[in-house]
């Protein structure tokens, strides 16, 4: 079967049934690119231009564009390597109770005694904090964010106060299992801390005027401190309460 089209010069064109069949579907697949470009904008809005741009120039085979998210991709390999830390901090816990299992008294006699309570008082600002982090994931209010890293700050500045009386005291590194497997584990947890709070204010900084402040650097690090907050209670319980 053959159709007839007007060219450029006004002159009628004849057009094969196979011809005009893939200028149908050329006409459909630009109409659907230009309303995914769009869906696209509305959703990602607080990526980078050029990120933008970069989904906009990925196509299937039919014209479609592929939506591959930066923050997507941020997630899966902030959680990576989260995995990677939970085996961490698993295996140090089992070190310490072995090494607590096989001491032939625990605590050693003349060692200072964990700081129960203190600690348990310090714990409470990270657990606000968390609070703080799980809020703004809900709301997006950036003042929320905020507050999440100043309480984190407070909980590390207690926890610092509190080692610099255990070393006065004779809990050092050097001085027993007991000592340098303690410092070991809260250690641990103590520089991922630090570092989960440069990384908040680093996405803060960087995504401040971004419009719903949603970046891949705020959703990674927002995520990275909800680790810090959770693995916590685990340490907490093992160490000062077992």
């Amino acid at each position: 079967m053959r159709y007839k089209e007007k060219a450029s010069d006004g002159n009628e064109k004849e057009l094969n049934g196979n011809e005009k069949e893939f200028r149908e579907n050329g006409n459909q697949n630009h109409n659907r690119y230009h309303l995914n470009k769009e869906s696209i904008f509305n959703e990602y809005q607080g990526i980078e231009s050029d990120e933008l741009e970069f989904y906009e120039m990925s196509f299937r085979e039919e014209g479609e564009p592929v939506i591959s998210s930066a923050i997507k991709r941020a997630k899966i390999g902030t959680l990576i390597f989260i995995i990677a830390e939970i085996m961490y901090f698993g295996g140090l816990i089992s070190t310490f109770f072995v090494m607590k299992k096989s001491a032939v008294e625990w605590p050693p006699p003349e060692q200072p005694r964990y700081p129960v309570i203190q600690t348990a008082f310090n714990t409470l600002f990270l657990i606000a904090s968390g609070l703080m982090i799980y809020l703004f994931g809900k709301t997006r209010i950036r003042f929320l964010f905020l507050i999440s890293a100043v309480l984190g700050a407070i909980f590390v500045l207690l926890q610092g106060v509190e080692w610099a009386r255990l070393v006065a005291y004779g809990l050092t590194m050097t001085s027993s299992q007991y000592a340098s497997i303690f410092y070991l584990v809260v250690g641990s947890h103590a520089i991922h801390a630090v570092a989960g709070l440069i990384w908040m204010w680093i996405a803060y900084i960087k995504s401040r005027d971004e419009e719903g402040f949603l970046t891949p650097s705020v959703e990674s690090a927002q995520l990275f401190w909800k680790f810090v907050v959770l693995i916590w209670p685990v340490i907490y319980l093992s160490l000062y309460i077992s």
